[in-house]
């Protein structure tokens, strides 16, 4: 539906809708859409008009974390022009979703903690910017679901997923964020609390990172075990990964 922008003298001056023909992608696919715009009583001077993927994330502070909203993957679409009552302007986008994008969707669920959306900025002159938030599904990439579906073959059970501002540590990755995927304790496992997968992928591949919270022992204090695996795009359906998975846990067990 349209939004309505404000104009500098508080006046409802214009309007934007975007329409997503996407409503759902993979890392590394493309959104597609239509960006139409629209004004009633007087023309608008618009400097220019972006797409941008945002998410939601988890920022830590000296005194504790909160929410904020992190753009990814802006793109221009047009701009500058003039907008003049009774001339709507339509255009087209397409948006690329990178690699690295957080996955909302698995095997038919819902990863609740994490949403994608896509976001129009309207940037008019005359000082203030207008926007046009649209959610989108991003699925599990077929080498991401064979992982996750291994970690649940060895009892850990799906929670929820959610993303943290910041960088892994030694891994290579580009967005300023990574999306953690929570796993409850199996009983094949009684040493780790829970697990934290995070996917880092690149056109080829990904890594896969492993956090366990690892229980206290008679002699040994609990701590945060991780460990790291480099998964091959182009190999990944010959290795059984469930074998891969379960030797990686029972040694960080």
């Amino acid at each position: 539906m349209f939004r309505t922008l404000l104009g500098t003298l508080g006046a409802h001056t214009a309007e934007v809708e975007t329409e997503l023909a996407t409503p759902g992608v993979q890392p590394g696919q493309a959104v597609h859409g239509i960006i139409r715009m629209r004004c009633h009583d007087r023309p608008i001077r618009v400097k220019g008009v972006a797409v941008e993927l945002i998410t939601r994330a988890e920022r830590e502070y000296d005194d504790g974390e909160a929410l904020v909203d992190m753009a990814f993957a802006r793109q221009p679409v047009f701009g500058p022009f003039e907008l003049l009552p009774g001339y709507p302007l339509e255009g087209r986008f397409e948006l690329l979703a990178p690699w690295e994008t957080p996955i909302t969707f698995y095997n038919g669920r819902h990863l609740h903690g994490t949403a994608v959306a896509v976001r129009t900025r309207v940037d008019v002159d005359g000082g203030f910017d207008a926007t046009d938030t649209d959610p989108i599904g991003v699925g599990a990439l077929p080498p991401q679901h064979v992982v996750l579906a291994a970690v649940e073959a060895w009892g850990f059970g799906l929670r929820h997923a959610d993303v943290e501002a910041g960088r892994v540590d030694r891994i290579p990755h580009s967005l300023p964020f990574f999306q953690e995927i929570e796993f409850g304790p199996s009983p094949r496992f009684p040493r780790l609390n829970q697990l934290e997968v995070t996917f880092l992928a690149d056109p080829h591949g990904m890594y896969v990172v492993i956090e366990a919270d690892k229980r206290a022992a008679l002699f040994a204090p609990g701590r945060d075990v991780m460990d790291a695996i480099r998964v091959d795009f182009a190999t990944f359906e010959q290795v059984d990964w469930v074998e891969v998975i379960g030797r990686r846990l029972h040694a960080m067990a």
